[in-house]
């Protein structure tokens, strides 16, 4: 099906071969199961995680609690699809994904390097880093960095993070974003005591907090 709808499609029975397939085809999209012989979908997620700047991976099991699905965002998971589902179903949420992987976030009247504070995000490259020193971020937390620099005095809804990281057919619910969040901000923190970039607006979203240099600095791509 997904050779049909254009893709170049590389597979794997077990955990153990699927990394080594990941690894040697380097794929945009990794399609997952969470049930399989030797390696689980875990120990693959927490692999490749292990491996560096992940690939966009949707979790596709028949597992379909809550937990399950915060399980598997807060291992590095971008997306959760849960069996049985359509054709369209799959096709839409790896468009979506493949997308995302692809495309360039910048638009073409859009900086190419944003500053807030201690970070300095490369749009175009997909590059974070805090004080010089490079941040490791899934692709929905880059995406959820980005959508709150694009709106730097703003508050930001949940559902409009959901929609600008997973798409608007996701359907974990608005939940994920805060799972999401909660890694991202411990990530731009890292091992320091200063406050946060991103504060909860209760009830709301999200927002940057205001620096002491004023609004985000744009400047061209070196």
């Amino acid at each position: 099906m997904l050779t049909n709808a254009g893709y170049d499609v590389s597979s794997a029975a077990g955990g153990s071969d699927g990394l080594v397939v990941a690894r040697a085809a380097d794929p945009d999209v990794i399609l997952l199961d969470l049930s399989m012989p030797d390696l689980d979908g875990w120990q693959v997620l927490d692999a490749l995680r292990r491996d560096g700047p992940l690939p966009a991976i949707i979790v596709v099991s028949a597992h379909h609690g809550e937990s399950d699905i915060v399980r598997a965002l807060e291992h590095g998971a971008d997306d959760y699809i849960t069996k049985p589902f359509g054709a369209s179903t799959l096709l839409a949420r790896v468009g979506v994904a493949a997308r995302r992987a692809g495309a360039l976030i910048a638009r073409p009247e859009s900086p190419t390097v944003l500053e807030w504070g201690p970070l300095e995000v490369n749009l175009t490259r997909r590059q974070v880093t805090r004080y010089g020193a490079e941040v490791d971020l899934t692709k929905a937390e880059f995406e959820l960095l980005a959508a709150l620099l694009e709106r730097p005095t703003h508050v930001v809804t949940r559902r409009q993070l959901l929609d600008e990281s997973h798409g608007p057919d996701w359907e974990g619910g608005e939940h994920s974003v805060d799972v999401h969040m909660s890694r991202l901000r411990r990530k731009l923190a890292g091992d320091s005591e200063q406050p946060s970039v991103i504060e909860t607006v209760r009830g709301v979203g999200f927002r940057l907090v205001p620096q002491r240099d004023g609004p985000s600095v744009a400047r061209p791509n070196d």
